[in-house]
């Protein structure tokens, strides 16, 4: 996530940013003591939320905010003031939240858990995959992986459905061939699909999401960036874009659409 934290009181600032790096330690947290310097920076690289003090000298944390909704929409602003006056004008201008001074990390962390714009996360894998809805793989350019067979694609999409445990060469033949009865012949073809799967993966720099084991396979579940893995674990976009819907293409993962549908986040 991506923050500033305007005060003319730069102080307040950045004690905000670095209550952020606290809740966020893997975020960009950055703290102004002027608007100017702010919107700057808010044109170049376009925060997820942006914390404004309202009574500013020159540019007022009002007039900041209405700068920002032009350039970036998508920011949330969040006020951050000690006079509860102001709170009707953030309210005309919808703002994402209101916090009275002084600030707390509870009062950063109850405003980030409403934001009015899910906060999506920014990617740091090696590939990002897509399991609501169908069953994509984007690269780091984020241009949806063609897999020169739709086999070896199926195979990548189980082995992440299963999140990280090892899956037999048999089991992977009943999830490709269902009621055909496992041979040798069935086991060459699984090795076929996954040496093509290793190739499509390594042309993108990304081979080592696959785990070879004895007899078995998985991934490395650390190495991407997955929707499925994010609602898991929490994560408030990833349960918003959530809408009933998983791995459509594949009857298999009925299941695991099952089990989504039971937890008390889903819709």
């Amino acid at each position: 996530m991506l923050t500033i934290s305007c005060d003319d009181q730069v102080n307040v600032a950045e004690e905000i940013a670095r209550m952020m790096g606290e809740i966020d330690p893997a975020g960009k947290h950055v703290a102004f003591g002027n608007a100017p310097d702010a919107l700057k920076y808010t044109k170049e690289n376009l925060p997820d939320v942006a914390w404004l003090d309202i009574e500013m000298p020159g540019m007022s944390g009002l007039e900041f905010a209405m700068e920002i909704k032009k350039i970036s929409p998508k920011t949330n602003i969040i006020f951050v003031t000690g006079h509860e006056k102001f709170a009707y004008q953030s309210m005309q201008l919808h703002a994402s939240g209101f916090i009275l001074k002084p600030a707390t990390i509870e009062a950063l962390r109850r405003e980030l858990d409403n934001l009015r714009v899910p906060v999506k996360k920014r990617s740091t894998g090696l590939l990002r995959v897509q399991c609501f809805g169908n069953f994509e793989v984007f690269d780091k350019n984020d241009q949806a992986v063609n897999f020169k067979r739709s086999r070896s694609k199926e195979l990548l999409a189980y082995m992440v459905d299963r999140r990280g445990a090892m899956c037999s060469a048999g089991e992977l033949c009943g999830i490709l061939f269902e009621d055909r009865e496992e041979d040798s012949a069935l086991k060459k073809q699984l090795r076929v699909f996954m040496s093509s799967l290793r190739d499509d993966l390594s042309k993108l720099g990304a081979g080592n999401i696959l785990v070879k084991g004895w007899n078995a396979y998985g991934v490395d579940c650390s190495l991407m960036d997955c929707d499925y893995y994010d609602y898991l674990k929490g994560d408030s976009y990833a349960i918003n874009s959530f809408l009933g819907e998983y791995m459509l293409q594949y009857s298999w993962a009925e299941m695991t659409l099952g089990e989504l549908l039971m937890k008390p986040e889903s819709f």
